[in-house]
């Protein structure tokens, strides 16, 4: 299986996309038009375009996790090992960027690199009798000759 998001899982995406922003623009209008009564006489029907960009939005959003996550990644599947392989290229794209986001900060680095992380504080060291190599404090046997300390 690999790591991409297939062309058809993509184009999924970009459909509910459309329907999502689609349906944001319908609800709204029905609070920038006018609710006056239409040509007719009647009361324009005002209500229908919120509720038309309410069930737009839903479709769009549904529509976008089927596309991100697959079907059985969305849970619109009961399929355990389905739904592990469809989530492979999407779990791997958000690992990618969790990592990019923790190489960034400095104490993991730190912890990376194995360095002090607060440099302030204060590192004692014992001198080894028999060679003077210096030791942690916790050192049992000298690190430099191998006599007990």
């Amino acid at each position: 299986m690999s790591n991409k998001i297939s062309k058809e899982r993509k184009t999924i995406y970009y459909i509910g996309l459309v329907l999502t922003v689609i349906g944001v623009i319908l609800f709204m209008s029905a609070f920038f038009i006018d609710m006056e009564p239409d040509f007719f006489g009647e009361p324009s029907s005002f209500m229908i375009r919120p509720v038309i960009g309410m069930i737009c939005i839903t479709i769009g959003n549904v529509l976008m996790s089927i596309g991100s996550k697959g079907a059985a990644g969305s849970g619109l599947i009961l399929d355990p090992e389905k739904a592990r392989e469809d989530l492979k290229p999407y779990s791997s794209a958000k690992g990618g960027m969790i990592n990019d986001t923790l190489e960034n900060i400095d104490m993991v680095k730190d912890i990376a690199n194995k360095k002090e992380i607060n440099p302030t504080k204060e590192v004692i060291k014992i001198r080894c009798k028999e060679c003077g190599t210096l030791n942690d404090e916790d050192a049992k046997f000298c690190k430099s000759c191998g006599k007990e300390i």
